[in-house]
């Protein structure tokens, strides 16, 4: 796992997450080939102490039992994701298995800008695009 702070110069790490905004969060990717535990290692991160903020995806896939709209992905329709491309939306979008799949740019820039570490799960290809154009 590889651990980025935008727009700073020098890492510094305190002792557990606080509570209150940072004026220096993190921007963390978790990359894996599909079914290797991504959202596995997710669900451990997540702590109500943490001030973090877990990106949903955007996906084209249909929604599987269990899942939710807005928490697991956004599912939206080949021609809404398509026009979300073409507004450029994503920070990065693949396909993936016939499906698309996107990281909504907005989501990340929110999270960042109130100070809050963010958290994306993308496969491999989309990881190497991230790092090209992280914040």
């Amino acid at each position: 796992m590889r651990l980025r702070r935008p727009r700073e110069k020098s890492l510094s790490y305190s002792e557990g997450p606080s509570p209150w905004p940072s004026s220096n969060p993190l921007f963390v990717i978790i990359s894996g080939p599909s079914g290797v535990g991504k959202d596995a290692v997710l669900a451990g991160l997540r702590s109500p102490q943490r001030r973090a903020h877990f990106v949903v995806t955007a996906t084209t896939r249909p929604l599987r039992p269990g899942e939710t709209e807005g928490k697991d992905y956004f599912f939206l329709s080949v021609p809404v994701f398509k026009e979300r491309v073409e507004r450029e939306e994503f920070l990065e979008w693949a396909e993936v298995y016939g499906n698309l799949y996107g990281v909504p740019k907005a989501q990340v820039k929110e999270a960042l800008t109130n100070g809050l570490d963010v958290f994306v799960r993308t496969d491999v290809q989309g990881a190497q695009t991230l790092k090209k154009v992280a914040p």
